[in-house]
């Protein structure tokens, strides 16, 4: 009995020290002066084992619930977290008929689905995988510390101290203690180097901003193979006119070509600024005003996106000037004009308004016309060759664009299989050299870089962007579809003081693209579709309807409830035994009439005895009586006169049988 209060009271320390970790000590608080008043109420009544399953179908349904109700705020991912953190809440419901019931345990089988069809069940003690269940919530926050772990080690230990016998305790308690020092050595080491770590990645990352950029392009230039990227549908959009088919959707731009990659260029992120419920992307005192921003306005997309992570780099026509409905933490211009967004939602629908005129206002940098050594000459070869010194400096920089443009799509191909080059030349030819002076066909990857070299090399500012074409459209939703396969490069350049888009890969490409599609894309943008409408339905509706959601799913909770706990049977245990009683002496009754001893019609309980052993077992008739019309039934020794009673009389009607 002392063992059991103990269990019951580190029950208790476990709840209130989950409480307390995971900031919600009140709820702990409250659990355990319920789980308190239970005990006090311990071994009244008795249930039958599918009284335990309907009880942890109920536990099964609220772990169900909880989910939901993050899932309805959140991403799937991050409903997983909150509800480990409240499964203590989910298993009192059977830790509280654990001791409601007479033995103060459970069958095992309620755990345990697969066993449920098994008898006899095998019956437990969820104490203690509570106490485990708390811990290990507990821990499922953000700001574990020392203290956590302590208090972990110290439930534990005493938890092992309770459940082991006394000769073994000083050996728990060693180990236990062993257990403690190591840990907290362990917690020292590691504190210690996770400061260290952090400290050489401040030093590092503070040097590496003043040498290099932290944002590059990797580029399939130079390497060999087919160039195959994903069906997947990456975002949907939607236009409010016909925009122009294809159209570029900007991701970033990038100013430094070192070997085959490019890099961004230096920059200081700049927070966008939240009016009137619409992040304004053109910088302040830059026609910013609403009035003039909207007369400018050229232009709208509706953007449809699922996102894994909270944080994105969104993907906007040029010229994007300001967006409205985007529900995020933060927005902020990064390295390349990237507009970066922190804390989105799992899925997104917002509006994006643009004009034409520019893409960004950025000034021109030295990067802007920065050719690497080992490029130079190739580019000037070829810059030369197609007499574009001349048309520049004649015709103007927009005409030597033009030129280019026509040069690239009569000379050049694209392809997305390129074949291992044997150098034939006594100086090696890098890959871009190769695609300008020899081969002339590649993809877009090749044509944007060598756009950006060119133009930088007759003295225009070009940078090489990235982003998406959007150029195939779902007649089904009257939507645009972007897929991993429309990823895109392509170059920007400065234009009488406006940066524009230079896209000189041949207008083919995407149709080339397009053509090696699986044959089951149709099959995969069906299901597709089903997903999109779905999380369209899920997360793009108004708070109010967010709200009948969390009413419809507690409503539709409690009637699942309120239908598993009807189905539990419990009777006390005085009702129990007066039930045993009742069908022992109908036993009793139809033993002794098999023998010819029966009770006649009328005959009460007392005369029939009297009359078939002479008052032998009046004592039996005596407690059936008192467990019918006694307030407190039979005691334990009173229920043990009664079996042996019964017992008398089975060897008795045993020995008329058998001489008969």
């Amino acid at each position: 009995m002392k063992q059991h209060m103990m269990l019951f009271l580190l029950v208790l320390l476990s709840l209130l020290f989950w409480g307390w970790q995971t900031d919600m000590l009140w709820l702990g608080g409250l659990l355990a002066f319920i789980l308190g008043g239970v005990y006090f109420k311990r071994n009244t009544y008795d249930f039958e084992a599918t009284s335990f399953h309907h009880i942890a179908n109920l536990c099964a349904l609220i772990v169900v619930v909880i989910f939901a109700l993050y899932w309805l705020d959140e991403r799937a991912s991050k409903a997983i977290l909150p509800t480990v953190r409240l499964l203590p809440l989910a298993l009192l419901p059977l830790l509280l008929i654990q001791y409601l019931h007479k033995t103060n345990t459970i069958p095992s089988s309620a755990l345990l689905f697969f066993q449920r069809n098994t008898t006899p069940y095998n019956w437990i003690d969820v104490s203690s995988l509570f106490v485990f269940t708390c811990l290990f919530s507990a821990g499922a926050v953000v700001h574990q510390g020392l203290l956590y772990f302590a208090g972990v080690s110290a439930i534990l230990l005493a938890l092992l101290l309770v459940q082991q016998q006394h000769k073994q305790a000083k050996l728990g308690l060693l180990l236990v203690g062993m257990f403690l020092l190591a840990e907290v050595l362990g917690l020292v080491v590691i504190y210690g180097a996770q400061q260290g770590q952090k400290h050489l990645e401040n030093k590092f990352q503070a040097w590496l901003l003043t040498h290099n950029d932290g944002n590059k392009a990797s580029t399939a230039i130079g390497e060999v193979g087919r160039l195959k990227m994903s069906d997947a549908i990456i975002f949907r959009v939607k236009t409010n006119t016909s925009a122009a088919n294809p159209m570029l959707l900007l991701e970033g731009t990038y100013q430094h070509y070192r070997g085959q990659t490019w890099f961004g260029g230096a920059w200081q992120d700049r927070a966008v600024p939240f009016v009137d419920e619409t992040w304004r992307l053109r910088e302040a005192g830059k026609g910013l005003s609403t009035v003039k921003v909207q007369e400018e306005i050229q232009g709208k997309l509706r953007m449809f996106q699922s996102l894994e992570q909270d944080k994105h780099t969104l993907v906007l026509p040029s010229g994007a000037t300001f967006i409205q409905g985007l529900d995020v933490a933060s927005l902020k211009q990064t390295q390349g004009g990237r507009f970066e967004a922190r804390g989105l939602p799992p899925f997104v629908a917002y509006d994006v308004y643009y004009q034409a005129e520019t893409i960004f206002s950025d000034v021109v940098k030295s990067s802007d016309l920065d050719i690497p050594k080992h490029e130079a000459e190739a580019v000037a070869q070829f810059t030369k060759q197609h007499d574009l010194y001349h048309i520049k400096h004649e015709q103007g920089a927009a005409k030597a664009i033009e030129v280019l443009h026509q040069v690239f799509l009569r000379d050049f191909m694209y392809v997305t299989w390129l074949q291992e080059s044997r150098q034939q030349h006594h100086k090696p030819q890098t890959p871009l050299a190769r695609f300008l002076l020899t081969q002339k066909q590649g993809h877009c990857e090749y044509f944007a870089t060598a756009t950006v070299l060119v133009l930088r090399e007759l003295g225009i500012p070009a940078r090489y962007a990235l982003g998406y074409n959007m150029s195939e459209r779902n007649a089904g939703h009257d939507l645009f579809v972007v897929r991993g396969r429309d990823a895109h490069a392509w170059a920007v350049a400065q234009v009488d003081r406006q940066w524009v888009n230079v896209d000189n890969t041949p207008p083919n490409w995407f149709v080339i693209e397009n053509g090696q599609q699986s044959q089951l894309q149709g099959l995969w943008d069906w299901f597709s579709d089903i997903g999109f409408v779905f999380k369209k339905w899920r997360y793009d509706d108004s708070e109010i309807d967010k709200t009948w959601w969390f009413v419809l799913l507690l409503v539709l909770f409690v009637y699942l409830a309120v239908r598993v706990l009807r189905r539990v049977n419990a009777q006390s245990i005085e009702t129990s035994e007066e039930k045993q009683v009742d069908e022992d002496w109908l036993r009793l009754e139809h033993r002794l009439a098999d023998v010819g001893l029966g009770r006649k019609t009328g005959e009460t309980v007392g005369l029939w005895l009297q009359r078939i052993e002479h008052g032998r077992w009046k004592t039996l008739g005596n407690l059936f009586n008192q467990q019918h019309y006694a307030n407190h039934g039979l005691s334990e020794k009173q229920r043990q006169m009664w079996e042996k009673a019964l017992q008398d009389i089975e060897t008795f009607c045993d020995q008329l049988k058998a001489g008969a």
